[in-house]
């Protein structure tokens, strides 16, 4: 039992605190709670700092939350999302302002008595300073960060935010001084002779000083600009051509060179006819990061696709990407992965940030489909002209039926996909079944399934009305998933069956061939792309593109990087270029009189990509997504 004279002691240092002002406000008293003149300054600072830390989370968490949906769209794709992720940071920004609370409160309870004594306000002050001008620093700059644009923001809005940045400043600093005073007052005593002066005049001027100092620092970090200008219109001065793009995975230049003498890939050939460009292999042979930035024209650091796998962090609908293959983020995924913090995804389009050829056209008022490409998932609704967009994720939802989770836009065109897909089924099955069959059971597995996934896809594009179409894009990965499963997947090979698993990829060249009949032989008015990718394969050092149709130059021998083909999609269809673009279209590919006729006009931007929205009703399908992947040896 606690004796009058324990309890006089237990509230001692409580009495000197409130006598020089430091329990008046609430959050002083919740702060400080703890002290107790019972217990040591070590105590008081460590108990004190985790209220401190439960503040810094209140605050920071969701503060930092908006500046990250801001900067990451990809990964926070609604409310929910936001107050997840508003909590992990509230616990992580917790736990560091905690930390650094108490690590400032030890300090000072360190330094020597004749520096402390007779100074304890100012030497506690100047901890409190250090910590709330670290959060403001923190929190002008965050904001700077995740607003590439700040100069164009409301100067209203950006004195709200400079405000409420200030202000949480101003708390946290406020209670790391009043942790320090206890613990000082705890280890060398309160000095009983210091009169106490109004806190908020203090207050007031700290808070004039910081904001001041937030806007200088803002004004700073911040690139002057001009009021950002609308997106222009698009004006399209019409060649009177449609396009389609033919995008093939897996081929190997060499192979198509060996077989077209042959005359056992006529279309091929056909589609090569007028010559090609050479399109040096990425670097990091990855199939999302490789088609994105064809699609985009733009690199991957500007796109934001950067692997075909990302992680999804739990309870949150959006994706972050991984970063690289090894090393500290090998390591860190795998932990977060263990503990069920994380979890696999696939690129999509929530981490796409530039617009690709097919809605920079629709945007234009053309009529554009695209057809199995990557990072496509999920489809958008947005804007008055949307593309049809029948995405990577499309055949599984095709196969489950059930409402849309975005693997397909517009609506009715998932209507019409779903009614025909026993047919279409069907008939790449039957295409499938025309491979010659291989003695070894994998290599026909192995081609079978890569048949299928091609025929299938080619009988989806075919029922989109090409005719009506000013473009069509067509992304195959048969080629591409053939060839890793036969050449690429690690295990050795003997000479003989590597022989063989060659002569059966020339085989899937031939059956490639026959699927691309209708493709390869335009009709007038008509260009046909073909893009080529060395896929997964290491030892293919480069892609091709080529042109056919009548306004196709005959001739061609360049070498040109991926960044190209997207402008010189868009000028066929007669489209200004965009001055953000990464590259210049490609002119040698058209005629002469084409080029005369229509040159290259530009304007200064295609506007900023909107987010994709709509048909999120259905059941998710990153599961079966991974499990599909997994199956076709892009991801273990």
């Amino acid at each position: 039992m606690t004796t009058p004279h324990d309890q006089g002691t237990v509230d001692e240092l409580r009495q000197r605190l409130r006598s020089l002002g430091y329990l008046d406000a609430g959050v002083d008293r919740f702060v400080l709670g703890p002290a107790r003149g019972t217990r040591g300054p070590l105590a008081i600072a460590a108990l004190a700092s985790v209220r401190i830390g439960a503040l810094a989370a209140l605050l920071l968490g969701p503060a930092v939350a908006i500046g990250m949906g801001t900067r990451l769209p990809g990964l926070v794709t609604g409310p929910r999302d936001a107050i997840v992720i508003a909590s992990y940071l509230g616990l992580l920004f917790g736990i560091a302002a905690a930390a650094i609370s108490f690590v400032a409160s030890l300090i000072v309870t360190r330094l020597p008595v004749p520096f402390v004594s007779g100074r304890p306000r100012f030497v506690s002050r100047g901890a409190g300073v250090i910590v709330g001008g670290a959060t403001l620093l923190y929190l002008t700059l965050w904001w700077r960060i995740a607003n590439a644009e700040a100069a164009t923001l409301s100067p209203l809005w950006t004195v709200f935010v400079l405000a409420i940045a200030v202000a949480i400043s101003l708390l946290l600093g406020h209670a790391t001084t009043i942790t320090a005073f206890a613990a000082l007052a705890a280890s060398h005593g309160a000095p009983g002779d210091e009169k106490r002066r109004p806190a908020w005049r203090l207050t007031a001027v700290a808070g004039a000083l910081a904001f001041a100092a937030a806007a200088g620092l803002l004004v700073m970090a911040t690139p002057s600009a001009e009021t950002e200008a609308p997106p222009p219109v698009l004006a399209v001065v019409s060649p009177g051509v449609r396009v389609t793009v033919l995008a093939i995975d897996g081929l190997d230049p060499a192979v198509l060179d060996a077989l077209i003498p042959t005359g056992t890939i006529p279309n091929l050939a056909r589609l090569v006819s007028n010559g090609t460009v050479q399109l040096p292999a990425d670097a990091v042979r990855d199939p999302a990061r490789e088609w994105t930035t064809i699609a985009t024209g733009q690199p991957p650091h500007v796109h934001g696709v950067h692997g075909l796998e990302t992680r999804r962090v739990a309870g949150v609908q959006g994706t972050v990407t991984t970063g690289g293959d090894g090393g500290l983020a090998a390591a860190l995924r795998e932990v977060t992965d263990v503990l069920r913090l994380t979890r696999r995804s696939t690129a999509s389009g929530t981490e796409l940030r530039a617009k690709t050829f097919w809605e920079v056209a629709a945007d234009a008022g053309l009529r554009a489909a695209v057809v199995n490409w990557w990072a496509t998932w999920p489809a958008t609704t947005a804007g008055s002209n949307p593309p049809i967009v029948v995405s990577d994720r499309a055949t599984l939802r095709l196969d489950r039926g059930g409402g849309l989770d975005g693997e397909i836009a517009p609506g009715d065109v998932y209507d019409r996909l779903r009614g025909e897909w026993p047919a279409i089924r069907k008939e790449a099955e039957s295409a499938a079944s025309a491979l010659p069959l291989s003695s070894d059971p994998v290599v026909s597995d192995a081609l079978r399934r890569a048949a299928q996934v091609d025929a299938v896809h080619l009988a989806i594009a075919s029922r989109l009305d090409a005719a009506a179409l000013d473009l069509l894009a067509i992304y195959l990965p048969g080629l591409d998933i053939a060839q890793h499963a036969l050449l690429g997947s690690g295990n050795p090979v003997a000479p003989s069956a590597l022989t063989a698993r060659l002569e059966s990829l020339r085989g899937y060249y031939r059956f490639l061939d026959t699927r691309l009949a209708r493709i390869a032989d335009p009709e007038p008015g008509r260009l046909v792309f073909l893009i080529a990718q060395p896929g997964r394969i290491a030892t293919i050092t480069h892609g091709l593109a080529a042109a056919a149709g009548e306004q196709a130059a005959s001739g061609v021998a360049l070498e040109a990087r991926a960044t190209s083909l997207a402008p010189t999609i868009l000028h066929a269809l007669g489209i200004p270029m965009s001055r953000e673009l990464a590259d210049r279209p490609l002119v040698q590919v058209f005629t002469e009189e084409f080029a005369q006729r229509f040159p290259v006009r530009e304007v200064e931007s295609y506007g900023r990509r909107t987010l994709p929205s709509g048909l999120r009703e259905g059941q998710p399908l990153d599961r079966e997504m991974i499990e599909r992947l997994r199956s076709l040896g892009y991801v273990r």
